[in-house]
This record gives C-alpha cells, sequence and structure tokens, in this order.
C-alpha cells in the first residue's frame, strides 16, 4: 500500500509525516525503556549481592565477638585476671571498653546457644549503614 500524496507536489502528505515522526519516537522511547530495564535488572541484582556480603559479614563478625568474649570470659572466670590486665595481653588495639562489651558477649548462654533469650536486649555492636532499595521506575 502507497502512502498518500499531496495532489500539488506528488510527495508524501503531512499526516502521513506525523505519523511515521510519531512512530519512529514511539520506536526510540521504546529501546530507551527497554536498557533502562535492563539496566536496572544489573543494578538490582548487584544491590543484592551487596546487602547479602553486608549480612553474612555482619553474622561472621557476630560469630567471632562471641567466641572472643567467651575467651576472655575464660581468663576473668579462670585465670581471675582483671580488665587491665586483659587488655595488657591483648595489645593495645583491645580497649578496657572494648574487652567489657566483648565480655558480654561471651555469656555462657551466647557463646553457646548464639541467641539472646529471656527478654534481654542483645549486645551493643557497631551499626552499620546501608543504602535503602532504590525507587522504582516507571516504563
Amino acid at each position: 500500500m502507497s502512502e498518500p500524496t499531496s495532489e500539488r507536489s506528488g510527495r508524501p502528505g503531512r499526516a502521513s509525516v506525523r505519523q511515521a515522526a510519531r512512530r519512529a519516537a514511539l520506536a526510540a522511547q521504546a529501546k530507551v525503556r527497554a536498557h533502562r530495564q535492563e539496566r536496572d535488572k544489573r543494578l538490582a541484582a548487584l544491590a543484592t549481592t551487596v546487602l547479602v556480603a553486608l549480612g553474612e559479614r555482619d553474622a561472621a563478625v557476630i560469630t567471632y565477638e562471641q567466641r572472643a568474649g567467651a575467651a576472655l570470659r575464660q581468663l576473668f572466670d579462670g585465670e581471675h585476671v582483671s580488665v587491665a590486665e586483659a587488655a595488657q595481653w591483648c595489645g593495645p588495639s583491645l580497649t578496657p571498653r572494648e574487652i567489657t562489651r566483648l565480655r558480654r558477649l561471651g555469656t555462657t548462654d551466647s557463646a553457646l546457644a548464639g541467641t539472646w533469650n529471656q527478654g534481654r536486649q542483645p549486645p551493643e555492636r557497631p551499626t552499620v549503614h546501608r543504602t535503602q532499595k532504590p525507587p522504582e521506575t516507571t516504563p
């Protein structure tokens, strides 16, 4: 089927030129939307990987801090050392405040069970800041 032509010039009419331009614009917009959707999927997958890794890190930190706390409890209860003496044995990177915090983590029920129960609050931990989920984009 041929394009309607103008009676005077023999060229396509104004309406068909507009339709062709609209089709071209819609095709370009669809292409942009498709690229955005692909990028959004990649970004979402990478963000998920980041958050999973941070969650695994947090779980590992809790485990290792509980282990350190249990060892500190053995120093205090079994060897009867003071906080200052424990700080001397452990080195300058472990402050008395940190020793006290870790020691609380090493209580018998938390070190063995790995959970906090009986209405007690979990111990203080460093805050890990995470970004929120990006807002949904509309195509």
